[in-house]
């Protein structure tokens, strides 16, 4: 009889110490933070979020929505049962973004203790070409009176940089190039010719520039201001 009872409690033992799944649709997630680093601007960065369902009921993901349109995902599969685990690719894409970045993922799911799990996506991006100013906002253009601006394009790089296709958008830019190959490091001008025409009041164009860089094959660079009308004598 004390035999029995022995093995009875070493039983009971074991059955308690196994891990025992939760009540309902569990998320765990096994890493809701991915750092990717540095990367040049214009790369995209892809990785993927493991989950599990550490729940005894189906779990079941409503919607995924990303911070921004630069981060796409997409979901391999949107139930998921007891013990199973899925997989959510995202993909950012840094063509629009400089410096530190942190890009946030909302994912929502039936969970009753957890209905929305955050995952993030964080690093830095590098401009591999830079345009000093990235911009050109002219104020106060006088028609019948041209302007004269330079724009500084430096090649931060690891590669030789080749220029081309150079034009603009609108007839009262025209623009011209101080050397068509750009060494890493170096630098390039852009000279651009202003001349507002009578009647414009406002000025909105680009100045288009192709290159051999596989991160930003294209510089397009916003040129905008106010035209005042000629003085009268």
């Amino acid at each position: 009889m004390k035999r029995i009872n022995i093995v009875l409690l070493a039983l009971a033992f074991c059955l308690t110490a196994l891990p025992a799944l939760a009540a309902g649709p569990k998320m765990a997630m096994e890493k809701a933070d991915f750092d990717f680093g540095q990367i040049f601007q214009g790369e995209k960065v892809e990785h993927s979020f493991r989950f599990q369902n550490a729940g005894d009921e189906p779990l079941i993901i409503d919607r995924v929505r990303s911070s921004c349109g630069c981060t796409a995902t997409l979901l391999s599969t949107k139930i998921i049962a007891a013990g199973d685990v899925a997989d959510l690719k995202a993909t950012f894409d840094s063509t629009r973004f400089s410096g530190a970045v942190v890009k946030t993922i909302y994912l929502y799911s039936n969970d009753p203790v957890q209905q929305v799990t955050e995952l993030h996506m964080r690093g830095t991006v590098k401009q591999e070409i830079i345009l000093t100013p990235p911009r050109l906002d002219l104020q106060n253009l006088v028609v019948g009176a041209p302007k004269e601006i330079v724009v500084r394009l430096s090649n931060r790089g690891k590669m030789p940089l080749s220029l081309s296709g150079l034009q603009t958008t609108t007839p009262e830019l025209v623009a011209t190039l101080s050397a068509e190959q750009v060494a890493p490091g170096s630098e390039v001008d852009i000279s651009i010719r202003v001349t507002p025409k009578e009647g414009a009041g406002r000025l909105n164009g680009y100045v288009i520039l192709h290159t051999s860089s596989e991160h930003v094959p294209e510089l397009r660079l916003p040129v905008y201001g106010t035209v005042a009308p000629p003085a009268t004598k």
